[in-house]
């Protein structure tokens, strides 16, 4: 077996290919540097942000210890994914940058008219807003957070509209970043390209990680839980796509991140049609998925959802396999010194309150979630 190896580690063939991997890692480098170019930022750029542009370009090299998933992912992106990501390493230091841009939005661009007109891109936003993965409601203030997210980012409102029309998390992400969410730290943007630090690994890789840790992402889980449902500035956030994949841990900064916020609603609490009242959300059944009701995110002033799919995170998997959710198994000490542990989580995906009368209340969820935090935090201290 070893010589069959060596025999084709030296052959022609493989030779061949070896020269057009490393051709391609080194295009992928050129028409990255290229790829913001090609569209035309200065249209809608002020020269602070082409400069900001310039910088990243100078800061970041490519890894080569990445070149397998940065030609991989480049590949995919041409066959059809959504996203593209790219690995880099900081010039300065040891740190990883993870590009991230969206082609079919650069498309889509490339088909517009310039000089843009604010006017002429909402009227494309209203007609597409349906469509788009992070969606925004109700349509109707739509002004109103462009008119905050121009002030917010500095940006004018026609590349904010534009932004909304391809990647609102592009804009946005800087903000959540400053307001303490938990998101990785941003170096800007570049384009169409979102360059932010790449913070570690997905939480498919601490599935079967010592329990205290798995703890500590829980509890942090569902701190983040609550605070993107708190939101910012009355809009609320609400994450759809709660998965392994999109959430990121940091061992040595006890740190937790969200990594993508593509697929969410953004709601103004204060233009919904009842101000006053909570969502209660249904837990709703579904095969490998997770469901919900989008015109209950958009019709009341606060919704539970995100208190919801975290503790179903917790408890079991997208086929509902209580035995596979990423808090399980328990350790059956932890079981018998903390039995609520288990109720808890069940009371959260209930919606049900932990008394005799079993009542659903409308802010159960919120209170089962607190109390598990304090339940986690004082666990943890045992360890």
């Amino acid at each position: 077996m070893l010589l069959l190896i060596g025999r084709y580690l030296s052959s022609n063939k493989f030779l061949l290919f070896l020269i057009i991997i490393l051709n391609l890692r080194d295009f992928l480098e050129h028409m990255h540097t290229m790829e913001y170019k090609r569209l035309p930022l200065e249209q809608v750029y002020s020269k602070s942000l082409l400069k900001q542009c310039n910088d990243i370009m100078e800061m970041i090299e490519f890894d080569h210890q990445s070149s397998t998933h940065n030609i991989a992912n480049h590949l995919a992106s041409n066959a059809g994914s959504s996203r593209k990501t790219q690995i880099f390493r900081r010039k300065d230091d040891d740190g990883k940058i993870i590009a991230k841009s969206y082609p079919k939005n650069a498309n889509f661009i490339q088909r517009l008219s310039f000089p843009l007109n604010s006017d002429a891109l909402k009227r494309e936003f209203l007609m597409r807003a349906n469509n788009f993965d992070l969606q925004f409601c109700p349509h109707e203030s739509i002004d109103r957070f462009v008119y905050f997210l121009s002030n917010m980012s500095g940006h004018n409102e026609t590349y904010a509209w534009l932004l909304l029309l391809t990647n609102a998390q592009l804009i946005l992400h800087s903000h959540l970043e400053e307001q303490g969410f938990p998101v990785p730290r941003s170096y800007g943007l570049c384009g169409y390209t979102l360059y932010q630090e790449h913070v570690g690994d997905t939480l498919d890789v601490f599935k079967n990680a010592n329990f205290d840790i798995k703890l500590r992402i829980a509890k942090q889980l569902l701190e983040a839980a609550l605070k993107f449902t708190n939101g910012f500035r009355d809009y609320h956030i609400y994450i759809t796509d709660l998965t392994a994949d999109n959430l990121v841990y940091n061992v040595e900064r006890d740190k937790l991140y969200f990594i993508d916020l593509n697929t969410a609603y953004i709601v103004d609490s204060r233009s919904v049609l009842y101000r006053e009242d909570v969502d209660k959300h249904e837990l709703i059944e579904c095969d490998n998925c997770f469901a919900f009701v989008p015109d209950r995110l958009c019709s009341y002033s606060v919704s539970d959802l995100n208190l919801l799919s975290a503790c179903l995170f917790l408890r079991e998997d997208l086929k509902g396999d209580r035995t596979k959710g990423f808090l399980k198994p328990i350790p059956s000490e932890i079981t018998v010194k903390y039995p609520n542990l288990e109720r808890l989580l069940d009371n959260c995906v209930s919606g049900v309150e932990g008394d005799l009368t079993g009542t659903i209340q409308e802010m159960s969820r919120f209170r089962s979630t607190l109390t598990l935090i304090e339940l986690i935090g004082e666990i943890l201290n045992d360890f």
